[in-house]
């Protein structure tokens, strides 16, 4: 499979005149004074499509414009391109079934253009097309190649981007396709579709132009004092002219000043008191990364929160880090009234060093500076460190078809964790291509389905073999004890139920091609192969790209974090049959905080769930962060993560992780994230604190206290909230470590 394929336009800009229809015919009265259409596109489409976005080019679409489909305004509706270009989104439900359906531009006067006409046809059952690439950012000055997987495709066949049929080349398997930069210049989600010689098409994939955000560089004023007077505020950065500044959450009335720059008005009320402004600017329901402005009852210092709050015992240089407001070159920290050792310092920021051998127990701290002035006192605590032992393997690789010891017991890099409503812990013991359970009081390690042997094949398959899976990722167990493995390999979601002593393997949801040749069947183990791509549909026609981590909300909704579309899906009942939806990201990787469908995420590994279900976090592995989905408003933030360096602890925006990929949440709220790079184990407490809790500093496989301890790349976690007990899959150990909590 080809991911996309970007060429940088170094020098050639790609022009395209477009052609108004000769068999129009003209009012000529509205159209002197009203839009004008030059081209619908499409002009037609799959029936069955889920919502895309139409785009009419033309000229004299006024702002505030609409598009009427059947005389119905259509959502979402903006113009571009000097007013020529005119784009609104198209519900799926109106393009349900095939049928002809006007379209007309409508301006805020009522002024209206000449209707066009827009067809829903049949999809032809012999034509189909998979796109392996499916994303774009607005304005990026590259030309996008991305390809379609079909083998449909014939020289008398045609691509049509958005309609209009597209330079192509074929391809093993397919045919790139040549994308006109002058139709990515906006956000939308554009459909591709295929037509044969005939007129017949395929069905229609979309292609995601996402927006760029928004850029802060500084704010004045950078800081503020405590009062209930109105304050201007500036915003200098990179934005476009309808980006509206948000502080603390609340968007503010923006205008756009000198050389681009955002000006506001800050509420008196939201300085009444001591606190942090939040301050983002939100273009295209994407905001910009966090800008800090404090607000302090003086020029004095002042402390607003310390962390971590929980610091162990034996902590090699231990520190605490402070923020605040006015921490200026004079100030001094007090720990328990005695002056401490700065180790860095800015305006906000203080990192004040602890003794090693500090006590068990509560310890104050505060800053003053040279005029004597004292902030409030703080407090944090000193607590005994965790404990780290190996419950099950060796350390060696290897393989147990049957049931072992917990001391016999040999994986094969183990990769994620899941309680089962049995008591068992589950894994995916991920190269030896297997899911193994766990006794965790006995210690018996058993192997529930796999052989150590890559394949697709499920239950019934006509080489007569047991199921095979190819690298399985995730691993969620239903109330029923139904189990879901997300594959690596496959890039689907294979379900496991049991019957007394009968295990069935089949495929639950993604797409697969069915291998009949019987020597290609052996050659690769497999009846089937599955299709790596991005669609969101029925479970056997939806698409994963290398699905990670998985869960079952106690409503049965299920979550996958799909890492190679960098995008958070879920399967769960509508309109009576079970879809696969994304609830967040794109497919496009990178950062954004913001609208769940705009923002985004970089190759999003694991995930966990409140306990009210409200909230869904997100290990969002290359962007060295962990994210939150407010699951009810559709809204995506960060909780902690994204300092430089690796693994700082600290306040959540203040904290630096590495590569986490692994989660558990406890009953008390507290987080608990392994760190593939750094090899760690950290906690998150409610408020986004970021402390270290074992591991770290090497990967020598090693138990004892936390701080002794070493981990070699772990992955997934569970938790036994009522024993306080954490299971780890020790990677490139080979082993599940267990860390008593409390």
């Amino acid at each position: 499979m080809r991911k996309v394929v970007a060429y940088f336009l170094a020098a050639i800009v790609a022009s395209w005149v477009l052609v108004p229809s000769v068999s129009r015919r003209l009012t000529v009265q509205a159209q002197d004074a009203g839009p004008t259409i030059r081209r619908l596109r499409p002009g037609v489409i799959t029936s069955g499509t889920r919502t895309f976005t139409m785009r009419l080019d033309g000229s004299g679409f006024a702002d505030g414009a609409n598009i009427l489909f059947d005389g119905v305004a259509l959502a979402s509706p903006r113009t571009s391109t000097k007013h020529k270009v005119l784009l609104a989104e198209v519900n799926a439900s109106l393009i349900a079934s095939p049928g002809t359906h006007t379209v007309l531009a409508m301006n805020p006067d009522g002024t209206t253009s000449a209707a066009e006409t827009f067809t829903v046809q049949a999809q032809d059952p012999d034509l189909r097309i998979r796109l392996d690439g499916n994303a774009a950012q607005e304005d990026s000055g590259f030309t996008f190649v991305p390809t379609i997987l079909t083998d449909s495709f014939s020289a008398k066949s045609d691509i049509l981007f958005w309609g209009k049929g597209v330079t192509t080349t074929e391809t093993n398997g397919g045919v790139d396709i040549d994308i006109p930069t002058d139709l990515v210049n906006d956000p939308a989600e554009i459909p591709i579709t295929l037509r044969d010689k005939d007129g017949n098409i395929s069905n229609t994939e979309l292609f995601f132009v996402v927006p760029q955000p928004a850029e802060i560089t500084s704010t004045d004023p950078d800081s503020i004092v405590v009062g209930t007077d109105d304050v201007p505020l500036i915003v200098n950065g990179t934005f476009k002219p309808e980006a509206v500044i948000v502080v603390n959450d609340m968007p503010l009335p923006t205008t756009v000043g000198k050389n681009g720059r955002l000006e506001t008005v800050i509420p008196g009320a939201l300085r009444s008191q001591p606190t942090q402004l939040v301050v983002r600017v939100e273009q295209d329901g994407i905001q910009s990364q966090d800008w800090i402005i404090p607000v302090t009852p003086t020029d004095a210092p002042f402390i607003f929160t310390i962390a971590p709050v929980v610091v162990r015992q034996g902590e090699h240089k231990p520190s605490v880090q402070l923020v605040g407001g006015n921490f200026k070159g004079d100030v001094t920290a007090l720990l328990d009234g005695q002056p401490a050792a700065v180790r860095n310092s800015t305006h906000r920021l203080l990192t004040v060093a602890i003794p090693d051998d500090l006590a068990v127990g509560q310890h104050t701290i505060q800053v003053m500076d040279g005029s004597g002035n004292t902030t409030s006192t703080f407090s944090f605590l000193v607590v005994p460190d965790v404990t780290v032992t190996t419950l099950v393997g060796t350390g060696k690789g290897g393989f147990d078809l049957g049931c072992v010891s917990g001391d016999q017991a040999t994986f094969l890099r183990p990769r994620r964790l899941a309680f089962g409503p049995d008591g068992l812990l589950y894994i995916t013991d991920q190269q030896n291509h297997a899911i193994r359970t766990v006794d965790v009081a006995t210690r018996q390690t058993c192997t529930l389905a796999g052989d150590a042997e890559e394949g697709y094949n499920d239950s019934g398959n006509a080489l007569g073999k047991p199921p095979t899976f190819s690298f399985p990722n995730g691993v969620a167990i239903d109330s029923s004890g139904t189990v879901y493995v997300t594959e690596n390999g496959n890039s689907v979601v294979r379900r496991i139920r049991r019957s007394g002593t009968d295990i069935t393997v089949d495929t639950f949801a993604g797409s697969f091609n069915e291998i009949t040749n019987k020597d290609q069947q052996k050659r690769f183990n497999s009846t089937r192969q599955g299709l790596t791509s991005y669609r969101d549909a029925g479970l056997l026609d939806s698409a994963f790209r290398l699905p990670d981590d998985i869960l079952i909300a106690p409503d049965g909704t299920i979550y996958i974090a799909d890492a190679g579309n960098h995008a958070i899906r879920r399967i769960r009942q509508t309109g009576g049959q079970s879809v696969v939806e994304t609830i967040a990201g794109n497919g496009v990787p990178g950062f954004a905080d913001g609208g769940s469908v705009n923002a985004r995420f970089n190759t999003p590994t694991a995930l966990a769930l409140s306990a009210d279900g409200n909230f869904l976090f997100v290990a969002d592995t290359n962007n060295n962060r962990v994210r939150r989905i407010d699951l009810a408003n559709r809204r995506v933030s960060t909780l902690a993560g994204g300092a430089s360096g690796p693994s700082v602890d600290g306040p959540g925006g203040e904290a630096a992780l590495f590569q986490p990929i692994g989660l558990a949440l406890d009953s008390d709220g507290v987080l608990y994230v392994s760190e593939f790079g750094a090899s760690d184990i950290r906690r998150i407490d409610s408020a986004g604190n970021v402390t270290t809790v074992a591991g770290g500093g090497g990967v020598k496989l090693r138990d004892g206290s936390g701080i002794f301890s070493r981990f070699n790349q772990p992955r997934g976690l569970a938790i036994d909230a009522q024993r306080g007990i954490l299971y780890v899959a020790d990677y490139e150990d080979f082993v599940i470590r267990a860390i008593a909590l409390r």
